[in-house]
């Protein structure tokens, strides 16, 4: 996974600044693109985005959301414009800081592909600007979220209630919920394996009794 600091495009009156991360996944391009479609699953991936809220609205989507990274709470429009020719699609926002999120899938059928997010911000000169701690630091956390649930679904997807599991009863729940099942879950699994472990030692010591 890369990561490209923030750039800056377009003349002085159309100027912005944009933050971009791109991975590289074995997935054939056109299942990357049909993925990433549902948006709202993509979004739900985020390990820093507290979803509350996924509502249809007349002209796209409603979205209210907790952002872990900075504090603030996310209540804004969302349009949503898909280029299946070109795999590409643009999250326009109606409210907030963020005024865009750019989804492209490149690469060929059966070769693998390349999935850049690119996120635009209005130009913002001056670093002291109190904007600046609108700006999402869960880009690269949630490219990384969305390489490691395609590898494992890859790899585990077969198996009867994984994508139920995980795409529906995980991805429903706050990020810190989840974070709090997981730990749960390893550590019952490693009671588990020190359980068994005894009860080897044990059976071990009465057979040489």
């Amino acid at each position: 996974m890369r990561e490209e600091p923030a750039g800056r495009a377009g003349t002085d009156s159309t100027r912005e600044d944009c933050a971009r991360a791109e991975t590289q996944v074995p997935i054939d391009a056109d299942a990357m693109f049909e993925f990433v479609s549902d948006i709202e699953r993509l979004l739900r991936l985020n390990p820093h985005l507290d979803i509350e809220a996924w509502q249809r609205i007349p002209d796209g989507m409603r979205l209210v959301a907790q952002n872990e990274t900075t504090g603030r709470r996310i209540e804004t429009g969302v349009r949503i414009e898909t280029t299946p020719a070109t795999r590409n699609i643009v999250l326009s926002y109606s409210d907030g800081l963020k005024r865009a999120t750019t989804l492209a899938v490149e690469g060929g059928n059966g070769q693998g592909c390349r999935l850049v997010v690119t996120e635009h911000y209005p130009f913002i000169e001056d670093t002291q600007d109190p904007r600046v701690a609108e700006v999402d630091r869960s880009l690269i956390p949630w490219v990384n979220a969305i390489r490691r649930h395609l590898l494992d679904r890859k790899r585990w997807g077969w198996l009867p209630g994984w994508r139920g599991w995980h795409e529906g009863f995980m991805a429903g729940m706050a990020p810190r919920q989840r974070r709090i099942v997981r730990m749960i879950i390893w550590i019952s699994v490693l009671e588990f394996v020190v359980f068994l472990f005894v009860a080897a030692i044990f059976w071990l010591e009465r057979r040489g009794d």
